[in-house]
């Protein structure tokens, strides 16, 4: 069990880590920012736990597209590219996935956060392109990439200890541990580096995280924490 905020008796603790890892910014302790950190992060409410999914590994991605149907290894390559949700990924069109040499185009038309409607998403394909290259052959440019396959179908093949949720969560903490925490946001298509937190696979990078939400919180007087 992992919770998205705080527990009542690790208040204490984060407020300490969070202010070692401002401090590695550059921000002392007579910094009026580090004050007003440490002011929102004692009026943080406490979230009550909930069960996360289990986040699936490169590897074992891999080897699960490389089994799949041609359908089902599509849908998975691009989840796992942009670190999306399967539902949200077998409900594009066709028409909306663009390759160009080791790029891939995705327009998002239909989404589960609706806010990011629209919004077109570029990643490097590398060695998942051939996946998405068969499929989209024999796709009409209006057929949706998952077709008529619920994602309750896709996540059954996934192993028994995963579900259709493990491969956003795997994929983000893999982009984590390469790029930085904003790039991964940008990708993730996540409001704030807030809704990011549950993904780091470290404790180390959930520092880094509050710690830089905190900086640009500070840095524009807002001292209020995404509900």
């Amino acid at each position: 069990m992992q919770a998205d905020g705080l527990k009542a008796s690790s208040i204490l603790t984060e407020m300490g880590n969070v202010t070692a890892a401002l401090k590695l910014q550059g921000v002392t302790l007579e910094d009026p920012r580090l004050r007003m950190v440490l002011k929102g992060l004692a009026k943080m409410k406490v979230e009550q736990p909930r069960d996360q999914a289990r986040p699936i590994s490169k590897r074992l991605m891999w080897d699960v597209v490389q089994r799949a149907p041609p359908k089902a290894a599509a849908v998975f390559a691009i989840a796992w590219l942009t670190c999306s949700r399967i539902g949200d990924v077998r409900r594009t069109p066709a028409s909306d996935v663009t390759l160009k040499g080791e790029l891939m185009e995705l327009s998002w038309r239909q989404r589960k956060d609706w806010r990011n409607i629209g919004v077109v998403t570029t990643v490097r394909t590398g060695p998942w392109r051939e996946f998405v290259e068969r499929h989209l052959r024999l796709l009409a440019p209006t057929d949706t990439l998952g077709g008529d396959w619920t994602t309750a179908r896709f996540a059954s093949l996934l192993p028994k200890t995963y579900s259709g949720h493990s491969i956003r969560r795997g994929a983000a903490q893999f982009a984590l541990k390469h790029a930085s925490a904003e790039s991964v946001r940008t990708l993730t298509l996540h409001a704030t580096l807030t809704g990011l937190i549950r993904y780091a696979p470290l404790a180390h990078r959930r520092q880094q995280i509050r710690a830089s939400r905190a900086l640009a919180d500070a840095g524009t007087g807002d001292e209020e924490r995404e509900p």
